[in-house]
């Protein structure tokens, strides 16, 4: 009961077709794929106590006093075709900060050079001043458009540079973690350094020590097979629990998903799971409706009550098949 683990439900209602697509663009890559993204406020930790190597019978020992002195982001472009990284370090990641890197690896290329970049939905990502640059450097004009949600698709539409966005919370879909994950393992852990300069260089030289002699082709493995299962048990698993815990904008974006689930993999669930869902669901109907009501925010309400409703009509199509037309 002590033990615990990390977990992340899935809450973007087109999760699953922008995970097909990440997918298909990892197996059929264009000549210049790149997935980006920043590891924000890396600490420069100066540790006061002198470390213990392990020995026999006991590990090594980090004291847990520290100075900090300052933070730094790290930026890095990896290419999964040979595992290379442009790495960058700077003091903040707002978009003017975005665009100086991009800008500079961009240069990277022949100007006629078509280029394809993987990227979560961080807001600087799809900014208006990001825009514009990927508009200027494709040799395109942006229209600027007000809706963040149009700007993704705008940035996405065939031109020179082409941004492939990751769903809502689907972060680890983007290979570049692979690599954060290995930095962090391989040159953080531990580290103690005199000042935020040495963490700098530390950084910085750990990736071009991996482009010399560590780097790889990255392959995407990973199909989705059961994920689609396993959302819809962990709704039914939460739908059980204690719904207090419930946000009403977590629970909308379920009630979204889990029609377009039975929409585009219908056919890989048993229909008692969703009878199951249904019956839960049913279950917990009055404490659901007085947490949506409960909700302050005029369009967040809005939008769960035009939510529920659509999930209402779904759930109505689903009728648990009797004992004989199973046999049958």
């Amino acid at each position: 009961p002590h033990r615990h683990k990390y977990f992340l439900q899935i809450t973007d209602p087109d999760f699953f077709p922008k995970m097909e697509s990440l997918i298909q663009l990892y197996l059929h890559p264009p000549e210049y794929l790149y997935c980006f993204d920043e590891c924000p406020c890396i600490q420069a930790l100066h540790r006061c106590d002198p470390s213990l190597p392990a020995d026999e019978g006991h590990p090594d020992y980090v004291g847990f006093d520290y100075k900090r002195l300052g933070t730094t982001d790290l930026f890095a472009f990896l290419r999964p075709s040979d595992g290379s990284v442009f790495a960058r370090c700077r003091p903040g990641h707002a978009v003017d900060v975005l665009c100086e890197v991009f800008r500079e690896h961009v240069a990277q290329h022949p100007p006629d050079t078509e280029l394809h970049y993987v990227m979560d939905n961080l807001s600087p990502h799809y900014a208006h001043a990001f825009c514009a640059l990927v508009g200027e450097l494709s040799g395109v004009e942006y229209p600027g458009i007000r809706l963040g949600t149009s700007r993704r698709e705008w940035l996405g539409s065939r031109k020179r540079i082409v941004v492939h966005f990751t769903p809502f919370h689907g972060s680890w879909l983007n290979l570049v973690e692979v690599w954060f994950g290995i930095v962090k393992q391989k040159c953080l852990r531990d580290l103690s350094v005199s000042s935020l300069a040495e963490l700098l260089e530390t950084l910085l030289s750990f990736a071009a020590t991996w482009n010399e002699f560590y780097a790889h082709p990255f392959r995407w493995k990973f199909t989705g097979e059961g994920l689609p299962l396993k959302a819809l048990h962990r709704f039914q698993q939460m739908l059980r629990g204690s719904l207090a815990e419930l946000d009403v904008k977590f629970l909308t974006r379920q009630l979204e998903l889990m029609p377009n689930i039975a929409r585009d993999y219908g056919g890989e669930i048993a229909i008692d799971e969703w009878w199951t869902l249904r019956e839960v669901f049913r279950s917990q109907q009055a404490a659901l409706t007085a947490l949506i009501e409960a909700e302050e925010g005029p369009r967040r309400k809005q939008r769960a009550q035009r939510a529920w409703g659509q999930f209402e009509e779904f759930l109505n199509q689903w009728h648990r098949p009797c004992p004989a037309a199973k046999a049958a």
